[in-house]
């Protein structure tokens, strides 16, 4: 199973802060978008499918660490926490609510670090020529950039946070089990 780097980011203009802006949400990953990328496995053109984190979005996501880049110490690059997870046939779509003490996230919220990366791991692909599709694949984090590789994801918001109940089917029974 190998781990696999993403990298997206979103033009200037579709930046758009609403409330207080400690709460970012974007596209993490684009789906059915062709692009070429380049890492240890060389140079090839990858696309992911819809649905490629499905699995993800059932389980809620919350593992899901919003980080500044890809490499250091775990505690000094985590910005925020995922607190929603959710696909659309577009992309894969996360909300984060930063950590409001983080000596940069002052920056995430402003806009200044809009490019998203993701770190993910890599389940299943189709090789069709020299095209990777992308069909299942497990999230790891979402890193933080100012210059990512490819456009078509990214914060798209930043927004006051809102609880959202829907979608949560374990907490709901548990709710009625236990209230």
């Amino acid at each position: 199973m190998s781990e696999l780097i993403i990298q997206r980011s979103l033009p200037d203009t579709a930046f758009e802060p609403v409330g207080d802006g400690w709460t970012v949400e974007g596209r993490a990953v684009p789906y059915g978008v062709t692009q070429e990328v380049s890492d240890g496995d060389g140079s090839y053109f990858e696309r992911f499918r819809p649905g490629a984190f499905s699995r993800d979005v059932q389980k809620g996501g919350l593992w899901v660490n919003l980080m500044v880049g890809h490499s250091g110490d775990d505690g000094d690059r985590f910005i925020g926490r995922c607190v929603n997870l959710s696909e659309a046939h577009d992309g894969l779509y996360a909300a984060f609510r930063l950590n409001r003490s983080h000596p940069r996230a002052e920056e995430a919220r402003a806009g200044d670090l809009r490019g998203w990366s993701v770190s993910a791991r890599v389940y299943s692909s189709r090789k069709i020529g020299n095209l990777v599709e992308r069909e299942q694949c497990g999230l790891c984090h979402v890193a933080a950039t100012r210059t990512p590789q490819y456009a078509g994801a990214g914060v798209l918001v930043a927004r006051e946070h809102e609880m959202r109940t829907e979608g949560t089917p374990r907490l709901d029974e548990w709710r009625k089990r236990y209230a």
